[in-house]
This record gives structure tokens, sequence and C-alpha cells, in this order.
């Protein structure tokens, strides 16, 4: 009985140690200021930003906006024209700040966030 155990004991453990699993990331969250962010002309174009709330030395990081994109202004989900007109009325400050949410493998942002 005692062998039955240990056996089984045994391939518990063995079953648990092959389950584990690399977590990586799917989805990134960036906030920056405005100053840093350049929005695209359509839906389908490329948005540039830095990692950085401040002026910085960083590189700009480059994802592809999408028709499925959701953008938000101030708690408000709005359509790209919109997020486009009044992205623009607060562009060059950095006390107002975006929230870029994009996939990591496909570099395709799911969602841009405008607030103050």
């Amino acid at each position: 009985m005692m062998d039955i155990r240990r056996i089984l004991s045994i391939l518990v453990l063995a079953l648990c140690g092959s389950a584990t699993a690399d977590i990586f990331t799917v989805v990134d969250a960036v906030e920056t200021s405005t100053a840093n962010v350049n929005v695209p002309t359509s839906t389908n174009g490329q948005l540039t930003f830095k990692p950085c709330a401040e002026a910085c030395d960083e590189k700009f990081i480059s994802v592809r906006l999408t028709p499925e994109t959701q953008f938000v202004v101030r708690g408000r989900h709005v359509n790209f024209a919109d997020f486009r007109r009044e992205f623009y009325k607060l562009r060059r400050r950095y006390d107002d700040y975006a929230l870029v949410s994009y996939d990591t493998e496909k570099r395709i942002v799911t969602s841009l966030r405008l607030g103050n």
C-alpha cells in the first residue's frame, strides 16, 4: 500500500512539473505624455510614441492602428475623427497623458486613451 502512495505522489509531482508554462506579455499598456505621441491620419496608419511622461531620449515605438482600435477621451468612447480632434487640442502639453495599449506580438494598438 505504501508503494502505491509513493508511486502516485511521484506521478502527481511529475505531472505538475510538466504543466508549468512560460509567462509572457500579450498586451502592454504604456502611459506617456501627449507631447510624445504622433497620431496618424487614418485608422490604418502607424502610431509612434516615446514611452516616457516628459521630454526624453527614448526611441520611438511604432505600432499600427486598425479599425478595431478603441479610442477613449476622458472616459468617453469616441470615433477616430473625434479622437484626433481632441488629441490635437492637447498635443504639446506634458501634463496631459495618453495610455497606449498594444498587442506586443502583432504590434497592433488595442486601445488609445486620452486624459488630463
